[in-house]
C-alpha cells in the first residue's frame, strides 16, 4: 500500500512575492507612498525576511525601488524608460505577429477571441481591472503562439511594467473602445495570414498605447 505524497508548502518568500506583486499591479499599493519592510510584513502576517526577499525580486523586475534608510516605493517611469520599454515591446510583438501569420493555418485563436470578448464586456461595464487583465492575456497568449519560451518570459516581465505604467491610460475617454477595435483588426489580419497588415496594425496599436501613457504622464506632471 503506497502513501499519497504530501505536497510541500510554498516558501513564504514566494507567497509574499505573489501577494506584493498582485497588490502593486492592482494599485492596492500606490506610487508616491514609502513602504517599509516591517509594516508590509505585519500586514502580510509573516516575518520580515521573506518580505525582503520578495522586494528584492520585485526590484530586479523594476516594479519597486529601494530608498536608502527609508524603505521602498512603487517604481515610476521617466519618459526615456517609457520609450525604451515600448521600443522593446514593439520589437517582440511585431516579430511574434510575423511568425504567427506564417503559420496561421495551424494555430488555434479561440482563446484570443475569448479574451477579446472579455474585454468587450469589461468595456461595457467600464471595469478597468477586468479590462487590463483580459488585455494582458490577449497579448501573452498571442506571444505563446510563437512557441518561443524566451520570448514568452520576456513578454510576461514587460506586461507587468506595462500594467504598472499604463493602467491610468485607460481613463482617457474612448481608449478602451479603441483598444478593442485595434485588437479586433489585428486578429482579423492574423486569421487571414496577412503578415504585413498584421505587423503594421500591431505597431500602430502599441504606438497609440505609448501616446496614451505619455498623455497621462503629462497630465500628472501639470497637476503636480
Amino acid at each position: 500500500m503506497g502513501l499519497k505524497r504530501i505536497n510541500k508548502p510554498e516558501p513564504l518568500a514566494k507567497t509574499a512575492l505573489k501577494s506584493l506583486r498582485h497588490s502593486i499591479l492592482t494599485n492596492e499599493l500606490t506610487a508616491g507612498v514609502v513602504y517599509n519592510e516591517q509594516s508590509l510584513a505585519r500586514d502580510l502576517g509573516i516575518s520580515r525576511t521573506p518580505v525582503r526577499e520578495a522586494l528584492l525580486e520585485l526590484a530586479s523586475k523594476r516594479l519597486v525601488k529601494f530608498l536608502p534608510q527609508k524603505g521602498v516605493v512603487i517604481n515610476t517611469f521617466p519618459t526615456k524608460d517609457i520609450e525604451d520599454l515600448f521600443e522593446t515591446r514593439t520589437v517582440l510583438e511585431v516579430f511574434s505577429i510575423k511568425k504567427i501569420c506564417l503559420n496561421h493555418k495551424n494555430i488555434d485563436i479561440s482563446i484570443l477571441k475569448e479574451h477579446l470578448f472579455k474585454q468587450k464586456s469589461a468595456f461595457k461595464d467600464q471595469d478597468a481591472h477586468l479590462f487590463i487583465a483580459a488585455d494582458r492575456r490577449f497579448h501573452i497568449d498571442l506571444a505563446k503562439l510563437t512557441d518561443n519560451n524566451y520570448l514568452i518570459d520576456m513578454m510576461n516581465d514587460i506586461r507587468d511594467l506595462m500594467q504598472l505604467m499604463g493602467f491610468k491610460a485607460l481613463n482617457i475617454k474612448g481608449r478602451m473602445e479603441e483598444v478593442v477595435k485595434e485588437h479586433e483588426n489585428i486578429l482579423k489580419a492574423v486569421v487571414q495570414g496577412d503578415s504585413i497588415k498584421a505587423m503594421e496594425l500591431m505597431e500602430h496599436h502599441l504606438n497609440y498605447s505609448k501616446i496614451a501613457v505619455n498623455k497621462i504622464k503629462e497630465e500628472e506632471k501639470k497637476n503636480g
